[in-house]
C-alpha cells in the first residue's frame, strides 16, 4: 500500500485557489474597464448623434437676394443695402436670429453681419413679412417669412461676382453665389434667384 502525502496535495489545492481567484479579480476589473468605456462611448455617440441631427434638419431656405439703389451702375458700399428674404427649410428646428451670421465677400472685402446682445449693427434690419403659426419674436420658425436689410461695406460693380453665406449656430452653412448683371441702372436689382 502506498502513503499519499496529504500535505503535498493540500498545498497544491491552495496554490490552484489562489491562482484562480486572481483570475477571476483581473477578470472583474476587466469587465468593469470594458463597462465604464462602453458607457462613455454611448454616452459620446448619442451627443454625435443628436448634433449631426441638428445638422441636418436645421436649414434656411433663401427665398429671392436683391439690391437697393443701383441705378448709379454700381452697389455702393457704406450706402447701399442688400435685402435678403429667407425662410426656414422643411423640417428644421427653429433658429435664433441672434446666432446667425451672414458673411458676404466680394472683390473689394469681406463683410460679417450679425445682431445679438452687445453688437450694434445699426445697418442691419430684421422685419418679418409674414408670421407662422408657432411665430416667436427673434426666432424663424416654420412658416416665418423674413427680410434681413444690411448695408454693404464694399462696393460691387457691374458683372461681379459675390458670394453670400448664412451661417446658422447648429446648421450647415448656406451660401449663395451671385453675379451682379452687366448694367446696373434699376433701381432695384434682383440678385437671386
Amino acid at each position: 500500500m502506498k502513503m499519499v502525502n496529504r500535505n503535498k496535495r493540500g498545498s497544491q489545492g491552495i496554490g490552484t485557489l489562489i491562482i484562480f481567484i486572481a483570475l477571476i479579480l483581473v477578470a472583474a476589473v476587466a469587465a468593469g474597464v470594458l463597462i465604464q468605456t462602453a458607457s462613455s462611448l454611448q454616452s459620446k455617440s448619442l451627443d454625435v448623434g443628436r448634433q449631426s441631427q441638428e445638422k441636418i434638419t436645421t436649414d434656411i431656405d433663401i427665398v429671392q437676394v436683391f439690391a437697393y439703389n443701383t441705378s448709379n451702375n454700381e452697389i455702393t458700399g457704406g450706402a447701399d443695402n442688400l435685402t435678403l428674404v429667407v425662410r426656414l427649410g422643411s423640417g428644421s428646428s427653429p433658429i435664433k436670429l441672434d446666432d446667425l451670421l451672414i458673411k458676404f465677400d466680394t472683390a473689394g472685402g469681406s463683410q460679417t453681419v450679425t445682431r445679438g446682445p452687445g453688437v450694434s449693427q445699426s445697418n442691419y434690419t430684421v422685419t418679418y413679412i409674414i408670421n407662422g403659426t408657432n411665430h416667436q419674436a427673434g426666432y424663424l420658425v416654420e412658416g416665418d417669412l423674413a427680410q434681413f436689410k444690411f448695408t454693404v461695406s464694399s462696393t460691387v460693380g457691374e458683372s461681379e461676382s459675390s458670394t453670400l453665406r448664412l451661417i446658422a449656430k447648429n446648421g450647415a452653412v448656406k451660401p449663395v453665389d451671385m453675379t451682379t448683371p452687366p448694367a446696373l441702372v434699376k433701381t432695384t436689382t434682383y440678385l437671386y434667384p
